[in-house]
C-alpha cells in the first residue's frame, strides 16, 4: 500500500509541475489538456487500487470525525453515522448515494432512505468478497450489519480490515485436526404447531447437528423467513439439550431485508456451542410469538438455507452445514382458543363410608369430594363452583373449597338444593389438572340430624362451573367431562369401618366323575375396625335377619344350594350372641360358602352383601338390627367359577 501511496504523492506533484511549467514551455492549450487528462486517469487507477486494498485515497470524511460503527444500520434509521456512511458511500462513483443534490457529495444527510440503502447494496457488492462471502451471501441486502461495519470502520481507519470476530478454536479433544459439519431436521417438535401469543418459548424446530473429524464450535446460525419476521416474533430462543444458549431479540433493526417483501434472515451469532468429534448434538429454536393488532392468527414460513450454520473446527478452518437447504416448515401464532375445561372425580374420590362425628361439638375437616378440573385449549381461570346437598338433611355446618392446602372459597349457605363458592379467583395454565377438594364441618349430631342421616353431594360437570379464559378473559362454554358424584357419607357417633382382606373360590370333584366341578368352596375374608367405641357384630344363625356377615351368590335362588359358616377371631359376649370388636380395635370375620349346582351349567360367585352391627349386645339381640351396611360392598366378592351342568 505504501508504495501506492507514494505513486500517488508521485502524480499529485506532476500535476503541479505541468501546471507551473506548462506556459513557459510554450505548450499549446489542447497539449496541457491531453497531459492533465493522463495525469488524472493514472490518479484515479491508483485511488482505485488503493480503495480495493481497504484504505482512502485521502483522509476520511469530515462527516466521520470521531466515527465508529458500533451499531448495525438500516432504512429509516437517523443518526450522525448514518451522514458519515453516506459521505464514504460518495468516495466513489460506482457506491455514491446521489450524483447531485440531497445526499450528494457534500450534501450528506443523518438519514437513512431507499439511495442510502441501494448505495449500500452497491457498497457491499463491490467488496463481496470480504462483506458477502464470508456470511454465504452472493448479493447485497441494503442492511449494514457487522462484516459492512468492519470494511466502513476500515475505511475510516485507512486500514485494511481485519476479520471482525475471530474464530475460536475448540479446546476439546479432537483438536488439530480438519472436521466436516451436518445438520438435518429432527422429527421434534412437528411441523406446523401453534405458537399461543399467552406462552413463551415455545418449541417450534429442531436441528441434529453432526461433527466428523473434529470438535466444531457453533457460532452462527440463520434462519430465513418469507415474510417479516419482526411482526410475529419477539424472540428467538437457542437450546442445547436443556440448557438455553441464546435468546435473540427480533426486531426490525436486527433483521435483513434479502428481498423487499419476500426474503429476511434473522442472523444469530455468539452460539459458542462445542459438538465433539462424531456426535449429534440436537439443537431446539423456539420463539416467543406475538400479532399484529387486529390480527387472530399468521402462519409463518421459515427455512434453513444451505451453509445457514457455521462452525470452526480443530484447526480454525470455517464449516458450513446443510449442504443443501433444508425443507420449508411453518408454524401458526394464534390469539388462542378459548379454554375449555374437563371435569373428572378423582381416583381418591370418597365411596359410601360412615364417618365419626361428635354429639357435644362441630366436627371438622371432613372430605366430601375430590373433583379434576382440567383447562384445555389454553389456559384458564375458575370463577365459581356450585355443589348440590340432595339429601339437604342439615348435617353441614360451614363447607370449603381447595387447592391442595391453599384454601380457594367457603359458604355457610347450605341446606336444600344448591350451594355455590363464588371468588374462586384460580388460574388453570393450559393442560393442568387441578384438584379440588370439598370439607365441611358438620354440625352436632342430635341437633339438626340424627344418627344415620346422610350426606349426598352432586357436582354437574355440564352446569356447575363457570370460569373464563386466562388470555381473553372471554367466557369459558365448553364443560366436558362428567357429573362428579362422591360415595354417601353416614354420620354416627360410633361405627365399624370395612377392609377386604382377601377372597378365593375354589372348584370341588363332583359326584359325576368327569363332570366336574359340580361344587366350590367360597371364602370372603374383612377386617372390622371399631370407630368411636365399642361394636358388636352378630353371630351367624340359620335365620338370615340375624346373621352379622350375610353371604350370598350371584345365582338366581333354587339354581345352587349353599351351605354358610362363619368365623372370626373375635371375643364372643357372655350370652354368645354376639362378636365385640372394641374401640379402635380390629379384627377379622370370614364368611364360607359351599355352593352345590342342582342346574344346568353356569358361572357363579360369592359376595358379602349386609354387614349387621350395633353399639350393645341388646342391639343385636333384636330379630332386625337396626344399622344394616349394604353400601359400599362392590368389591366385597370372589370372582367367577364355572359349574358344571347337575346330573
Amino acid at each position: 500500500m505504501s508504495k501506492i501511496l507514494k505513486k500517488i504523492g508521485v502524480t499529485i506533484i506532476g500535476l503541479s509541475l505541468l501546471a507551473m511549467v506548462a506556459p513557459v514551455q510554450g505548450a499549446t492549450v489542447e497539449e496541457l489538456q491531453a497531459q492533465i487528462a493522463t495525469l488524472t486517469a493514472s490518479l484515479a487507477a491508483l485511488q482505485a487500487q488503493l480503495t480495493a486494498l481497504g484504505g482512502t485515497s485521502a483522509a476520511a470524511p469530515a462527516a466521520c470525525a470521531g466515527i465508529t460503527f458500533t451499531q448495525n444500520l438500516s432504512q429509516t434509521m437517523t443518526g450522525t453515522d448514518v451522514k458519515c456512511l453516506q459521505a464514504i458511500l460518495n468516495l466513489t462513483a460506482d457506491t455514491q448515494v446521489a450524483a447531485t443534490g440531497v445526499g450528494s457529495q457534500g450534501n450528506e444527510t443523518t438519514h437513512f432512505g431507499p439511495l442510502t440503502k441501494a448505495a449500500v447494496v452497491n457498497f457491499q457488492e463491490k467488496y463481496a468478497a470480504t462483506i458477502l462471502t464470508p456470511l454465504g451471501l452472493t448479493a447485497g441486502t441494503g442492511f449494514v450489519g457487522a462484516q459492512t461495519r468492519a470494511k466502513l470502520n476500515a475505511m475510516i481507519a485507512g486500514t485494511v480490515p481485519t476479520t471482525p470476530t475471530t474464530p475460536t478454536t475448540p479446546t476439546t479433544p479432537g483438536t488439530g485436526t480438519e472436521g466436516t459439519l451436518s445438520a438435518t431436521a429432527a422429527s421434534t417438535p412437528a411441523d406446523g404447531g401453534n405458537v399461543y401469543v399467552s406462552q413463551e418459548k415455545v418449541s417450534v424446530a429442531g436441528l441434529n447437528v453432526k461433527a466428523l473429524g473434529s470438535d466444531i464450535k457453533l457460532s452462527r446460525l440463520d434462519i430465513g423467513f418469507i415474510t417479516r419476521p419482526w411482526l410475529n416474533i419477539s424472540t428467538i430462543t437457542i437450546v442445547d439439550g436443556t440448557t438455553e444458549v441464546i435468546s435473540y431479540e427480533v426486531t426490525q433493526a436486527n433483521t435483513i431485508e434479502v428481498t423487499v417483501g419476500s426474503s429476511y434472515l434473522v442472523r444469530i451469532t455468539g452460539l459458542n456451542i462445542n459438538v465433539p468429534k462424531d456426535t449429534i448434538k440436537t439443537l431446539t429454536i423456539k420463539v416467543t410469538g406475538k400479532l399484529v393488532a387486529g390480527d387472530n392468527t399468521e402462519t409463518i414460513t421459515y427455512q434453513i438455507a444451505a451453509n445457514a450454520l457455521r462452525g470452526t473446527d480443530g484447526i480454525g478452518i470455517e464449516q458450513y452445514a446443510p449442504s443443501t437447504a433444508l425443507t420449508a416448515r411453518t408454524f401458526v401464532v394464534k390469539s388462542g382458543d378459548t379454554a375449555t375445561l374437563e371435569i373428572t372425580a378423582n381416583a381418591d374420590n370418597p365411596k359410601d363410608r360412615p364417618v365419626i362425628v361428635s354429639d357435644s361439638a362441630v366436627t371438622t375437616g371432613i372430605v366430601l369430594a375430590k373433583v379434576d378440573v382440567k383447562a384445555k385449549s389454553n389456559g384458564a381461570i375458575l370463577r365459581t363452583v356450585k355443589f348440590t346437598d340432595s339429601t339437604a338433611s342439615g348435617t353441614l355446618s360451614v363447607v370449603y373449597l381447595y387447592d391442595g392446602d391453599t384454601l380457594l372459597s367457603s359458604t355457610s349457605s347450605v341446606g336444600t338444593g344448591d350451594s355455590v363458592f363464588t371468588n374462586i379467583n384460580l388460574t388453570i395454565p393450559k393442560d393442568t389438572t387441578k384438584t379440588l377438594t370439598l370439607k365441611a364441618d358438620i354440625a352436632k349430631l342430635g341437633v339438626d340430624y340424627v344418627a344415620g342421616d346422610a350426606c349426598t353431594i352432586t357436582i354437574s360437570a355440564a352446569t356447575d362451573f363457570t370460569a373464563e379464559d386466562a388470555t381473553t378473559y372471554a367466557a369459558v362454554t365448553s364443560y366436558g367431562g362428567s357429573t362428579v358424584t362422591p360415595g354417601v357419607a353416614y354420620f354416627y357417633t360410633k361405627a365399624p369401618s370395612l377392609a377386604l382382606v382377601s377372597t378365593s373360590i375354589t372348584g370341588l370333584t363332583g359326584t359325576t366323575g368327569s363332570l366336574s366341578p359340580q361344587q366350590a368352596d367360597a371364602k370372603i375374608r374383612i377386617n372390622v375396625t371399631a370407630q368411636g367405641g365399642d361394636i358388636y357384630i352378630p353371630v351367624y344363625s340359620a335365620t338370615a335377619a340375624s346373621s352379622g356377615i350375610v353371604m350370598a351368590t350371584s345365582t338366581v335362588a333354587g339354581n345352587v344350594t349353599t351351605a354358610y359358616t362363619f368365623d372370626s377371631n373375635a371375643t364372643l359376649d357372655s350370652t354368645g350372641v354376639a362378636w365385640l370388636v372394641p374401640s379402635g380395635g380390629t379384627k377379622w370375620f370370614e364368611a364360607s360358602a359351599m355352593l352345590t349346582n342342582n342346574a344346568a351349567a353356569l358361572n357363579v360367585y360369592a359376595l358379602i352383601n349386609s354387614v349387621k352391627w350395633g353399639t350393645t349386645v341388646a342391639a343385636v339381640q333384636q330379630e332386625t338390627v337396626a344399622n344394616d351396611w349394604t353400601w359400599g360392598l362392590t368389591d366385597f366378592k370372589t370372582s367367577n367359577i364355572y359349574l358344571q351342568t347337575a346330573l
